[in-house]
């Protein structure tokens, strides 16, 4: 058990987050706190918080990579289980119906983005205009839901479907 210095509640190990710089190895403020003041930041100033993250990583960008890195290489069976996940979205959300020359479509949008990559330098990625897994929409899988963005439009867009006017 374990005391969170800002509820004062006793709290099993469990409801507090790992730290390896603290003696016991887990966060004086449990989880719970934890989200009700990250909630309150992000709800003050989103965009500030989110630039200010996006400036740490742009700073050190290598530091970041690593560590991914390394997690992707200790956790093999949870990256596995995120692209099986992934590739069963888009599997079902292919239709049975589409033509061949649609599906001729969708491989050609994935080549375009590598040809992209290769000759602007900079990394290019399909986009599902509506998500295939989205909050409160899901997309299909064809030819016209997708356009090749650059990977920072994508990662920013992330998951919501963006309604243009």
């Amino acid at each position: 058990m374990k005391s969170c210095t800002k509820c004062k509640a006793q709290k099993a190990f469990l409801a507090f987050h790992k730290d390896r710089s603290r003696a016991d190895g887990y966060r004086d403020q449990c989880k719970e706190c934890v989200a009700i003041y990250m909630a309150l930041i992000y709800s003050n100033d989103r965009d500030k918080a989110k630039a200010k993250v996006m400036a740490w990583i742009e700073k050190n960008r290598e530091r970041h990579n690593a560590k991914c890195y390394r997690w992707v290489k200790a956790n093999p069976g949870m990256v596995n289980a995120r692209t099986a996940r992934r590739y069963a979205s888009k599997t079902r959300a292919t239709p049975a119906w589409l033509s061949k020359d649609q599906l001729w479509m969708i491989s050609e949008a994935y080549d375009l983005a590598v040809l992209r990559t290769k000759m602007l330098g900079f990394a290019w990625e399909v986009d599902h205009i509506v998500p295939l897994r989205g909050k409160k929409v899901m997309g299909l899988h064809v030819p016209w839901n997708l356009q090749v963005v650059p990977m920072k439009e994508n990662r920013r867009k992330s998951n919501s479907y963006e309604v243009t006017t």
